[in-house]
C-alpha cells in the first residue's frame, strides 16, 4: 500500500492531529484530505471520535519521535479514537514492543499493520492502525484496504482462542528464524571486516610493490647513464658490425670521454 492511501482507510474523519516537532511534518506525504482539520497536538485541547492522531515514530532524531512522545495524545483520545502510527524501522528490525506497550497502555486496539511501499523515498516501512476500544474491535488483515470501522461484532471465543494459538504457533516458528537471522548477520559482519583487513593488506602489497618498481626503473636509468655501460654498448655494436667498428669505436669511446663530468657521481664511471 502506499503511504497517501492509508488516511483514506478513515473515511469519516474530521480531524487529524500530528504528533511530531512542527505539526507539519506528514501532511504532504500522507496527502491530508482538504476537508478535515489538520492541526499539530496541543495538550488538553478536546479530541473527538472522528479524530485520527497520526505520527512517525523511529530511531531518528529530527525525523522521527518515539512512542513515548505520542502516548499523552493516544491517552487523550476518547473511544472511538484512532491512531495512524508510521514506523521508520525496516520489518526485520522493528521494536514493536515499544509502539505496542504504549498503545495497550492507553486502551488502544491494533487494528492493522500494513506494510508500506517505497520506503525508501519517505522511510517509512509500515503503518500501525489502531482505535481506542472499551470492548474488541473487528478483526483486519493486514491486507484489508476497507473502511476502519470499530462498531460491529466482536470477536467470539473460538477467534480468540485461534488468535492465541497462532501467536503461539507464529512465535515457535519465527524464533529460530530470528536465530538463524542474527548468526547470519554476525557472519557477514565477520566477512566485511575481513574483507577491510584484506583491502589494508592488499594496499600495502601494492604501495610496496609500486616501491620495488620506482627503485628499479631508477636502477636502471643509473645503469644505463654509466660509463661502464656506455662503453660496455659501444663495445658491443662495434662487435655486431667489425667492418664500422675500426672507426665507430674509437669515436664512441672519445664522445663517452668528453662527456664523463656529465654523469658525474654515478656508479662505474670511471673506466
Amino acid at each position: 500500500m502506499l503511504i497517501r492511501e492509508l488516511l483514506p482507510l478513515f473515511d469519516d474523519l474530521t480531524t487529524i492531529v500530528e504528533v511530531s516537532a512542527t505539526g507539519e511534518a506528514l501532511r504532504e506525504q500522507l496527502r491530508a484530505p482538504e476537508a478535515a482539520a489538520y492541526r499539530p497536538y496541543a495538550p488538553g485541547e478536546k479530541m473527538d471520535a472522528e479524530t485520527v492522531v497520526v505520527a512517525f515514530v523511529g530511531p531518528k532524531q529530527g525525523t522521527h519521535v518515539d512512542a513515548e512522545t505520542v502516548a499523552p495524545a493516544l491517552r487523550e483520545l476518547p473511544v472511538g479514537g484512532r491512531a495512524l502510527i508510521l514506523l521508520g524501522w525496516p520489518l526485520l528490525d522493528l521494536p514493536y514492543h515499544q509502539v505496542l506497550e504504549e498503545l495497550v497502555t492507553a486502551g488502544f486496539q491494533v487494528l492493522q499493520v500494513i506494510p508500506i511501499d517505497n520506503a525508501t523515498g519517505h522511510g517509512a516501512h509500515c503503518g500501525v492502525v489502531a482505535a481506542r476500544v472499551d470492548r474488541l474491535a473487528p478483526l483486519r488483515t493486514h491486507l484489508s484496504d476497507g473502511p476502519v470501522v470499530v462498531e460491529g461484532d466482536a470477536p467470539d471465543l473460538r477467534a480468540l482462542l485461534r488468535m492465541t494459538g497462532e501467536y503461539v504457533f507464529s512465535d515457535l516458528i519465527s524464533r529460530p528464524l530470528r536465530l538463524q537471522l542474527a548468526e547470519a548477520s554476525d557472519r557477514v559482519k565477520e566477512q566485511d571486516k575481513r574483507i577491510r583487513q584484506l583491502e589494508k593488506e592488499l594496499a600495502t602489497t601494492v604501495t610496496k610493490a609500486d616501491a620495488r618498481v620506482e627503485r628499479a626503473r631508477n636502477d636502471v636509468a643509473n645503469l644505463r647513464a654509466s660509463t661502464t655501460f656506455r662503453v660496455g654498448n659501444t663495445v658491443v655494436q662495434g662487435a655486431r658490425k667489425p667492418a664500422k667498428a675500426i672507426v665507430s669505436v674509437p669515436v664512441g669511446l672519445v664522445r663517452i670521454w668528453r662527456k664523463r663530468d656529465v654523469v658525474e657521481g654515478r656508479p662505474g664511471q670511471n673506466v
